[in-house]
C-alpha cells in the first residue's frame, strides 16, 4: 500500500493576502501545512485530532491548529460540515513597531507557550469569536471592496477573544494539560532531523513514554510507524530536491539520509509508488493535492 506524504501544500490564491476559507462536508486525513490554522464545526459533530489530542466537538465549537502541527478530523453526525479559515501567520503579526508582536504573537508562534488547542460552547467569548466567524465568512465570499481589510479585522478580533480567554484558562487550572501526549515538539524536532537516524527509544523519551507504549501512541497520532514517518520524510524532501535541483539521484539520496542507493529506491518507490528517475523525467502530481480543503 502507498504511504502518502503528510504534508499538504495548502491552496493560496493570492500570496499578497495569504488566508483562504474551505467549506469541508465533516472529515479530512492527517496531514500538516506551514499555516495557521481554525477548525469550526458549523452543523453536526466530528472527532478532530491536533498532534496527539482527539477531541469530540460539537456545532458551534472551535479547534485551533498552530503551523506543522498535525491535524484530522472524522465525522461523527450525519451532514456534519466544517469550516476551516487557513492563513499565514503574516496576515497577524505586526511590522514590529507595536506590542502586539511581541506579547502577543511571537511567544505563541514560535511555541514556547501553548495555546488552548480547543473552544467548548461553555468557554467565555465563544458567541462573540463564532459572530466574527460569520462576518469574517459574509466578507471573504463576497469580496466587495474593503473585504481585505473587514476579514484581516475580524481575524484579529477573534485571536483577541483567544487570548483573553487562554489568560484566564492559564490562571483558573495552571496545571491542567491541554494534551494527554504532547507530541508537537517531538514531531517538529522529526522534521528538523529527518537525515539523522532516531532510535525508539529516543524518540519514547522526548514524550516521557516507554518504547512500546510509545509505539502504539505515535501510530495512533500519525497512521504509521517511527520509521515509515522518517521515511516518508526523507522522500519528501527528496522528492522537491529531484524537482528543483539538477543534484545526482546518488547525492540526494545521501543529503536525505540514504546511505545505501538501493534502499533509497525501494523505500522511494514504496511512499511514492515511482522510482526517483521518474519523478525527475516528467511531470508528476503535486506532494498535495490543492484540491484538498486544506
Amino acid at each position: 500500500m502507498t504511504v502518502n506524504p503528510l504534508k499538504e501544500n495548502t491552496f493560496i490564491p493570492d500570496r499578497t493576502f495569504p488566508i483562504n476559507v474551505f467549506m469541508v462536508p465533516g472529515e479530512f486525513g492527517r496531514h500538516w501545512h506551514d499555516h495557521i490554522e481554525w477548525i469550526y464545526v458549523r452543523k453536526g459533530q466530528a472527532r478532530i485530532q491536533v498532534d496527539g489530542s482527539f477531541e469530540q466537538l460539537d456545532q458551534g465549537e472551535l479547534a485551533f491548529v498552530n503551523a506543522k502541527q498535525l491535524h484530522s478530523a472524522v465525522r461523527l453526525a450525519p451532514g456534519t460540515e466544517l469550516i476551516c479559515i487557513v492563513f499565514n501567520e503574516a496576515l497577524v503579526r505586526g511590522s514590529g513597531l507595536d506590542i502586539t508582536e511581541h506579547h502577543y504573537f511571537v511567544p505563541y508562534l514560535n511555541q514556547p507557550m501553548k495555546w488552548p488547542t480547543w473552544m467548548r460552547t461553555a468557554a467565555p467569548y465563544i458567541e462573540e469569536m463564532n459572530a466574527a466567524f460569520s462576518r469574517l465568512l459574509v466578507e471573504f465570499t463576497n469580496k466587495q471592496p474593503g473585504y481585505e481589510l473587514l476579514v484581516k479585522a475580524e481575524l484579529l478580533r477573534i485571536f483577541g477573544l483567544y487570548f483573553r480567554y487562554a489568560e484566564q484558562s492559564t490562571l483558573q487550572s495552571p496545571t491542567r494539560s491541554q494534551k494527554p501526549y504532547d507530541f508537537s515538539n517531538l514531531l517538529q524536532t522529526l522534521r528538523e532531523r529527518y537525515q539523522e537516524t532516531v532510535s525508539v527509544g529516543e524518540a519514547a523519551r522526548m514524550v516521557n513514554l516507554s518504547p512500546n507504549h510509545f509505539c502504539k501512541i505515535f501510530k495512533s497520532v500519525t497512521g504509521k510507524t517511527l520509521i515509515e514517518y522518517m521515511h516518508m520524510l526523507r522522500v519528501q524532501e527528496a522528492e522537491r530536491l529531484l524537482l528543483d535541483t539538477d543534484y545526482p539521484v546518488t547525492e540526494i539520496a545521501s543529503l536525505v539520509g540514504f546511505s545505501n542507493m538501493t534502499y533509497f529506491g525501494r523505500v522511494f518507490k514504496k511512499v511514492r509508488s515511482k522510482a526517483p528517475s521518474a519523478i525527475r523525467k516528467g511531470p508528476l502530481r503535486p506532494l498535495a493535492d490543492d484540491s484538498i480543503m486544506n
